[in-house]
């Protein structure tokens, strides 16, 4: 079937902005630049030119898409976690995943840029609280109306993020896995499901 003008202009908007998506996870926001990009996506400069006049235009749409991505994933992904006492363990396990991969490094380098980037700043702001906000919602859907919930989700995230970073430098993907263990024991004490005195490990045989 032969697509209209407007769905071949919207494959090549894409097209560019999965080269972008591409580029900031591979060789970071300082080298994606419009050449890279142009020559991943195959696209002409003034098809660039016509769909993102400037760089800055390219980069806010970028935001939008990577959101949009970020999005798609986590919440098909949470819409399948079970709603019982394991829901706590795999919501934690699903955020992880989803912060410390590609979308998440692609996000991390827009973010890194926009502290001293004025006009990509004001670009993420809004999308990133509309991705907080919907998971925060999910998250509300998957583990209940606990006035403690929004609160325990949010130490979640910056969590992540953390050991996210932080794995950048320390690579050591056990220490990682046992801050996590250790924290989805600390979320389910503060939500009450679980006996404060459980928070250690006891060694065995003690």
């Amino acid at each position: 079937m032969t697509r209209t003008q407007a769905q071949r202009s919207e494959a090549t908007r894409a097209r560019i902005l999965d080269a972008t998506l591409q580029t900031l996870v591979e060789r970071g926001y300082a080298e994606t630049t419009t050449a890279e990009v142009l020559a991943r996506a195959g696209a002409p400069r003034g098809t660039l030119l016509h769909h993102f006049p400037t760089k800055i235009d390219l980069l806010a749409a970028s935001v939008r898409h990577v959101t949009r991505r970020r999005l798609d994933a986590i919440v098909a992904e949470l819409d399948t976690l079970p709603g019982d006492a394991d829901g706590l363990d795999a919501f934690i396990d699903s955020v992880w995943r989803h912060f410390s991969g590609p979308l998440f490094w692609a996000a991390l380098e827009l973010w890194n840029a926009a502290r001293t980037d004025a006009a990509l700043r004001a670009a993420l702001m809004p999308v990133e609280k509309e991705i907080f906000g919907v998971l925060h919602e999910r998250a509300r859907a998957l583990l209940g109306p606990d006035p403690r919930v929004p609160t325990v989700v949010q130490l979640t995230f910056e969590m992540m993020t953390g050991l996210a970073m932080t794995g950048v430098i320390s690579g050591d993907p056990g220490f990682r896995e046992l801050l996590i263990r250790r924290w989805k024991r600390a979320a389910a004490i503060l939500l009450g499901r679980r006996d404060p005195d459980t928070l250690v490990e006891r060694a065995k045989g003690t």
